[in-house]
C-alpha cells in the first residue's frame, strides 16, 4: 500500500506569524516550557513545527509550545496539504502516539549516562522517565530558589481554630441540591434517577477550615468517623492504615504490570 505524502513544503517564517489552533487540547506547564528552552539553548531546532494553509495563514497543527517561546524569530515549518478535518485527527493522535511507545529501560539509562544535560529543567525531565512516572510533565511545578523548576505539590494543612461550627457550615450544598432538583423533575427511570442523584452528590463543596474546627471539638466516636471518611488525616501512619496511601501503591502496581517497560 502505498502511503500519501501530505507534506508539500518545508517554510521557515517568523514564529509570531503562526497561527494558534483554537481547537489545541494540550497544556504546557511552566516544567515543560523550561525544558523546552534547555533543548533548543544546548542543541537548536532539530525538528518543524506542522502547520496547514488557511485563508487566513498558516495555522497551527503541532509545535504550540516552540511557536510561543521562540517570539519573531523565524522557525522551521512544514506545511501539509490536508483538510481542516484531517489536521484535527492529527491534532487528536501526534502525542497520544508518540506515548503509546514503551522505554527500553537499559537503552534509556545508556543514553543518558552518556549524554548529561546542563540544564536542570531537562534532567528533571528525564529524571522523571526513568521514574517510571507516566506525566513527566505535571502542571503543578513552582519554581525553587535558583530559578529551577521542580515538581512539588503543597498539601494544605488546616489548623483548628475558634469555636466548633455549626454542621450545616461544613459544606456549601447549593449546587448540589440545584442539580437533584433537576433530576427529580426530569421523570428518569428510577435507577436512572438513583445513580445521577448519586452523583449529584459529588458536587456538594467541602469547607476544610470548618471541618477541621468541627472535629477538634468533637467526640472519639466522630473523630474516628471522620478519620476514616478521609475527611481529616492525622499522620501518614494513620493514612496507610485506612488505605488512602495504599490505593495510590494499587494504581502504580496495575499501571507497571501493563506498562512493564515503562
Amino acid at each position: 500500500m502505498v502511503m500519501k505524502d501530505r507534506i508539500k513544503e518545508l517554510r521557515r517564517v517568523p514564529a509570531s506569524e503562526l497561527r494558534a489552533n483554537r481547537k489545541n487540547w494540550r497544556r504546557h506547564p511552566p516544567a515543560q516550557e523550561a525544558a523546552l528552552r534547555g533543548v533548543l539553548d544546548e542543541i537548536g531546532f532539530a525538528d518543524a513545527l506542522i502547520a496547514r494553509e488557511t485563508d487566513a495563514g498558516l495555522e497551527l497543527i503541532d509545535g504550540h509550545l516552540r511557536q510561543e517561546v521562540m517570539g519573531d524569530q523565524p522557525v522551521p515549518v512544514l506545511v501539509l496539504d490536508v483538510t481542516e478535518e484531517e489536521a484535527d485527527k492529527l491534532l487528536l493522535t501526534l502525542d497520544p502516539l508518540a506515548m503509546m511507545a514503551h522505554a527500553d529501560t537499559d537503552q534509556l539509562l545508556g543514553l543518558l549516562r552518556d549524554n548529561p544535560f546542563e540544564s536542570q529543567a531537562v534532567a528533571d525531565m528525564l529524571e522523571a522517565l526513568v521514574n517510571g512516572e507516566r506525566d513527566v510533565m505535571p502542571d503543578l511545578t513552582e519554581p525553587s530558589a535558583d530559578g529551577a523548576y521542580t515538581q512539588t505539590v503543597d498539601i494544605p494543612i488546616y489548623e483548628p481554630t475558634g469555636p466548633q461550627p455549626d454542621v450545616d457550615e461544613l459544606t456549601d450544598r447549593s449546587a448540589a441540591d440545584e442539580l437533584i432538583g433537576q433530576i427529580r423533575r426530569s421523570e428518569l427511570p428510577p435507577d436512572i434517577e438513583r445513580f445521577l442523584l448519586d452523583a449529584a452528590e459529588r458536587h456538594v463543596a467541602f469547607n476544610f477550615q470548618r471541618i477541621a474546627n468541627y472535629y477538634a471539638h468533637s467526640s472519639s466516636d466522630i473523630q474516628a468517623l471522620m478519620e476514616r471518611s478521609a475527611l481529616v488525616i492525622v499522620d501518614y501512619d494513620q493514612a496507610i492504615a485506612n488505605g488512602f496511601v495504599r490505593l495510590k501503591e494499587d494504581i502504580d502496581a496495575a499501571f507497571h504490570e501493563d506498562y512493564p517497560y515503562a
